[in-house]
């Protein structure tokens, strides 16, 4: 009986001992993301407009790197896909190997949109009020996130002119300043552009559109 007795003490003992084991003090939050947002663009001509949805879905890993020993205060940086597709009354045209804009009226074509595939940098400050045992947090992260844009099409569809381009003249490498905030699962994320979606030779070529800047509005999801 005493036997019993000394080794269901032993047992719990080793059990509770097991479970301040399992509090990781240097834990790390948020590492994998996923964004879905609402896409358009801002410094436009006054007649340009966007039509249908116009949408970025992006989604990658992030190292976490706090900085202090509650590790509620760090840096994160990481590496991500984007994915987006946006619909607007802005026509491109093709002649002799360059491309061009004009602003058409809405009537005109039955599809008018480009789709971009990008990797991405995000670099974060982070703030939140995680703790090791505490999985519902609030957090504000803001930063700057670097995309290298690698592929683009474009499509227009009316009823006498179907095509398609590839290789638009976007501005290869953009910058953006992001803030994503909000607690647990649910949280805003905003992404404002720094540089012009088209590069110098578009923007020169059609003054009208170099200033064309990106704005995207959505919910960002953390993972771990």
């Amino acid at each position: 009986m005493r036997f019993l007795v000394s080794l269901l003490l032993l047992i719990s003992f080793s059990t509770s001992f097991s479970q301040i084991n399992d509090i990781d003090n240097k834990y790390l939050e948020d590492q994998f993301y996923l964004g879905l947002y609402y896409s358009t663009l801002i410094s436009s001509p006054e007649n340009f407009n966007q039509n249908k949805f116009s949408s970025t879905l992006n989604f990658g890993f992030i190292r976490d790197l706090p900085l202090n020993k509650e590790r509620n205060f760090g840096f994160g940086i990481g590496a991500g896909l984007s994915l987006s597709s946006s619909s607007s009354n802005l026509k491109l045209n093709e002649l002799n190997d360059v491309i061009s804009g004009e602003i058409v009226s809405g009537e005109d074509f039955t599809k008018n949109k480009w789709n971009t595939s990008s990797i991405e940098i995000p670099f974060e400050i982070r703030w939140r009020t995680s703790t090791p045992t505490n999985y519902k947090f609030w957090r504000v992260y803001a930063g700057i996130k670097t995309s290298y844009l690698f592929g683009s099409k474009y499509k227009f569809e009316s009823i006498n002119n179907n095509y398609s381009l590839q290789n638009l003249p976007f501005r290869k490498i953009q910058s953006g300043i992001t803030i994503n905030a909000g607690n647990n699962t649910w949280n805003l994320g905003i992404y404002m552009g720094l540089n012009p979606v088209f590069n110098e030779e578009f923007g020169q070529n059609n003054p009208e559109l170099k200033d064309l800047k990106e704005f995207k509005l959505g919910l960002i999801f953390y993972i771990l």
